[in-house]
């Protein structure tokens, strides 16, 4: 599809801060308005036609840091009825659809020896948006139902009801099977190809949806009203750049099929990278780092194989294995040695090489390797924190308290030893996604 020139504007026109807010601030949860200027997202309103008409918006279906993703009708001659349309920032278009394109591009090869990429969302196409903000590369996919993250409350055991304050809402066991099993279906094609996924979470594991191209527009459409908000400059002026309105993102998690016939797919390569071409930054979620990646190490696939050992332990107990986050966007040093102290608590002792390149081990651990306390020379304040060092439980303990009850003893000896096989401090030795597929419990009732 072609694409043309951004249109030229008068430099007068242009805010000339950045930093200058232009609109009263919104309480929604959407992206983040003051992004709407030259070089951001694209401004978008129910009812848009893009691509010289070939595609109709008509429902929001969601939104990230870098692009707005819409349901766009087609006239279902050479696409399916219904779109999910992922439109870049302009300042983003160039660099990352062109390398989520690239990497896309090569897991749809196959050949006699590379078996057919399955289980990984892949564009179905792809156009360039001219607007007032520039031009944005819009990636076509196939519309899915909703992200694994959240899909546990639209499952129908909980879809109707309200959830109870301290109410822990799992998928049942059989749909965790199935989860992980097309999720390992999805990382084999795409290491095969010698890309790495870089970012695989529960929010990129994506629900298909089944017939949705059988259901009437008029139940798919979004209109402005509770779930828009108008957007208002400060100077009252109207705004050339930004939409009327924010909208919030309506996934299709009424379409999603949660049958036994199911499929789950791998979803956003813009992370994604050839194993001999690692990015400078891996944005892999904190708490599913591999170890290499916080010690800046070199890395490759079996990142992915790291994310997937504690996808395996969220998924069964809806809790994080690793409780470590950010503190704010940039890592530091002191949330680094949180996720060592972490992993040498649940998983067990570091190894010698991150006791050797980790900066600060030093100040936790002796010279033969036996746990400091620095902490608690700290002084104490009446009713604070106790300053003493946490000590977090081992992996089987977690497991024990956390596991829905029809996981005998038996079978959490299983999953334990796959989890500890999956979480090696050497990424040699971390098992492939073919050889897991191997593993009898992804194919036990």
């Amino acid at each position: 599809m072609a694409s043309s020139s951004p249109p030229q504007t008068p430099s007068s026109k242009v805010p000339k801060n950045p930093s200058d807010d232009r609109f009263e601030p919104s309480v929604f949860a959407a992206e983040w308005i003051e992004e709407y200027r030259p070089g951001g997202f694209h401004p978008i309103k129910f009812g848009d036609t893009m691509a010289d008409g070939k595609f109709r918006v008509v429902r929001k279906l969601g939104d990230g840091s870098f692009s707005t993703v819409w349901l766009g009708v087609t006239d279902g001659a050479s696409l399916p009825k219904y779109v999910a349309i992922k439109v870049m920032k302009a300042k983003q278009s160039i660099s990352a659809a062109a390398n989520e394109l690239q990497v896309a591009s090569v897991l749809a090869t196959s050949d006699e020896n590379t078996p057919k990429t399955t289980h990984v969302l892949l564009p179905l196409d792809h156009f360039t948006e001219q607007g007032p903000n520039g031009n944005h590369q819009c990636l076509l996919y196939e519309p899915m139902g909703v992200t694994v993250a959240s899909g546990v409350h639209k499952i129908p055991q909980y879809r109707d009801k309200v959830r109870m304050m301290g109410e822990r809402r799992r998928y049942p066991k059989w749909m965790v099977k199935t989860i992980l099993k097309h999720t390992l279906l999805g990382l084999s094609s795409i290491h095969q190809r010698k890309v790495v996924h870089g970012d695989l979470q529960p929010g990129n594991l994506l629900f298909a949806t089944r017939g949705l191209d059988l259901v009437d527009e008029a139940e798919l459409v979004q209109s402005p009203g509770d779930t828009t908000d108008t957007i208002k400059r400060l100077d009252g002026k109207i705004d050339r750049w930004a939409p009327p309105y924010l909208a919030l993102g309506q996934s299709l998690d009424k379409y999603a099929d949660f049958t036994e016939n199911m499929e789950i797919k791998i979803s956003d390569l813009g992370a994604a990278f050839f194993q001999d071409l690692p990015p400078t930054k891996i944005v892999t979620p904190f708490a599913l780092r591999a170890p290499e990646i916080i010690l800046k190490q070199k890395v490759d696939e079996k990142i992915d194989i790291w994310s997937f050992g504690c996808l395996i332990y969220e998924l069964i107990t809806n809790t994080q294995l690793f409780p470590v986050a950010p503190d704010g966007e940039e890592e530091n040093a002191e949330e680094d040695d949180d996720h060592f102290l972490a992993l040498n608590d649940i998983i067990g002792d570091l190894s010698t090489n991150i006791l050797l390149h980790w900066p600060r081990s030093g100040l936790w651990f002796g010279p033969h390797g036996e746990r400091l306390n620095p902490r608690a020379e700290l002084p104490r304040s009446s009713g604070s924190f106790n300053p003493e060092l946490y000590v977090f439980d081992s992996l089987e303990t977690l497991f024990k308290e956390n596991k829905t009850d029809d996981i005998d003893e038996a079978e959490s000896a299983v999953i334990i030893a796959l989890i500890r096989q999956i979480l090696n401090y050497e990424p040699s030795l971390r098992p492939t996604a073919e050889e897991l597929l191997g593993n009898p419990w992804f194919h036990s009732q």
